[in-house]
């Protein structure tokens, strides 16, 4: 888990705007998902479970609902972009490993219906055909 401070949490306000980005490209490019959705450049497994540490007297500087399901769906557009090319989810790259690692340590902590559907979808394997 990555934790956010004052002293850091520029990066995580960089990953807001990429998030925000994103669901502009999903809701105006693709009315949906859609493959080639641009997610920007952060890096979602950095933050899909991300918690801050700050002084109870001090409001978040980052808004962790937003930046946890923002990670989720980037997350899901990868995935969907893998689908998509290669029509197979269980593919054996390092960024699939990872995410099967981020399952697997039940890092969707705060967003279980994404974590219940990647792990249907892994178990399921459609066929881009499929849908």
């Amino acid at each position: 888990m990555h934790v956010i401070t004052l002293y850091n949490y520029e990066e995580a306000r960089q990953a807001l705007r990429d998030i925000l980005f994103l669901y502009v490209d999903l809701a105006e490019g693709y009315g949906g998902f859609g493959h080639g959705v641009d997610t920007g450049t952060f890096d979602p497994f950095r933050f899909i479970d991300a918690d801050v540490d700050v002084a109870p007297e001090y409001a978040s500087p980052v808004d962790l609902d937003l930046l946890r399901q923002g990670s989720a769906v980037a997350i899901l557009c990868s995935l969907y972009n893998m689908w998509s090319e290669f029509d197979d989810v269980n593919s054996t790259s390092t960024w699939s490993e990872r995410l099967h690692t981020a399952i697997a340590q039940a890092r969707f902590e705060y967003c279980p219906d994404i974590a219940q559907l990647l792990v249907e979808t892994f178990e399921r394997n459609p066929g881009y055909g499929d849908v």
